[in-house]
């Protein structure tokens, strides 16, 4: 198991040097996850890459989006808050009226293509299957799958290689590390680890997602500055998210996967462009950058418009403001208001 592990491990290593050489967008995420996916794929067996290797890539890159969340910033994005709800706003309704679309036409259940359409997490739409009946877990897991890689691949590829101005290695901000960052780097740690913790036991979704940045921008927003990792250690971090990311692709439990997988690729396409609009007509109402506003606007994870953010030098704290916003509002309003409205038509 562990022999098979590390084997992955090198291929995903392998995997990140070639994408980088090619020069395709988040080569250490998107290297690692394709390997996972040829793998798995090519095995036929089940993979294993434990989640807490992942957990800890989540940690590593949470810190690194959680550190330009200076005052200043901070400011910013309170002035922000009225834009960053009526994003959220249109992207959830966009993603729900293709998700009925999706439903009424492919077979596959309203209850199943409007969880699946969702832009939150594969583990919190999960949860939502096992509460609400006539669902099936493996066709919101293909969404939402789909989701994400369509996402993860076409957004870093049109910001980089279609709006940005200027590009930049996904590392700029990050260099090295000297003897005598050590102390805050432990403080920075032990902040993480606490509100961890906390998170855990109050039941929050997404904890390595969430607390890392939130713990990280507190402690900046106090006076503190955040040390710089090491390059090799944020790869590393990409690593370890991207393989996870890939092994969790199950084509092979579904007959009609191919109908689910293409009905699910055509609707986050067509939500993609319409939110490239919208950015365009935001870039100008708001003063920001159209890659800021177009990364800040996509229904991606954090951690991969974070470092999409990084590479296209665009705004990094407003592009995270947004995406953690989105997510907090997903879960604490959108997940519980689509769970009632299932259970009222749906039962």
């Amino acid at each position: 198991m562990y022999t098979q592990s590390f084997l992955l491990f090198v291929l995903a290593i392998l995997g990140g040097y070639l994408f980088s050489i090619v020069h395709i967008p988040l080569p250490w995420t998107l290297g690692p996850l394709v390997m996972g996916v040829i793998w798995k794929t090519g095995t036929n067996k089940p993979v294993y890459w434990p989640k807490k290797i992942r957990n800890i890539g989540m940690v590593i890159l949470g810190f690194m989006m959680g550190s330009p969340f200076t005052p200043a910033v901070a400011h910013q994005v309170l002035y922000q808050l009225p834009a960053m709800l009526t994003i959220t706003l249109v992207l959830i309704s966009l993603c729900l009226a293709t998700g009925y679309i999706v439903g009424r036409y492919t077979g596959v259940g309203l209850a199943n293509s409007i969880i699946g359409s969702i832009p939150g997490g594969l583990s919190q739409m999960s949860i939502i299957c096992e509460e609400t009946k006539g669902t099936d877990v493996s066709v919101v897991t293909l969404m939402q799958t789909v989701r994400v890689i369509t996402v993860v691949f076409t957004v870093p590829l049109l910001a980089l290689h279609g709006i940005a101005d200027k590009v930049s290695p996904a590392s700029r901000l990050l260099s090295t590390m000297s003897f005598s960052e050590l102390p805050m780097l432990i403080l920075f740690a032990v902040a993480i680890l606490s509100l961890i913790k906390l998170a855990k036991r109050l039941h929050i979704s997404n904890v390595y997602v969430i607390s890392p940045v939130l713990g990280t921008a507190l402690l900046v927003l106090s006076g503190f500055e955040a040390p710089a990792l090491p390059n090799s250690v944020i790869a590393l971090a990409q690593i370890f998210v991207g393989i996870r990311m890939g092994i969790d692709v199950d084509f092979g439990s579904l007959s009609n996967w191919k109908t689910i997988a293409l009905s699910s690729l055509l609707s986050v396409s067509a939500v993609i462009g319409i939110l490239f609009g919208i950015a365009f007509i935001f870039s100008q109402l708001y003063s920001m950058s159209l890659v800021t506003a177009f990364i800040s606007m996509s229904p991606g994870g954090m951690s991969e418009m974070g470092l999409t953010a990084i590479t296209a030098n665009a705004d990094l704290p407003t592009v995270v403001s947004y995406q953690l916003f989105r997510l907090l509002f997903v879960l604490v309003v959108c997940v519980p208001a689509v769970r009632w409205w299932l259970r009222k038509n749906c039962s």
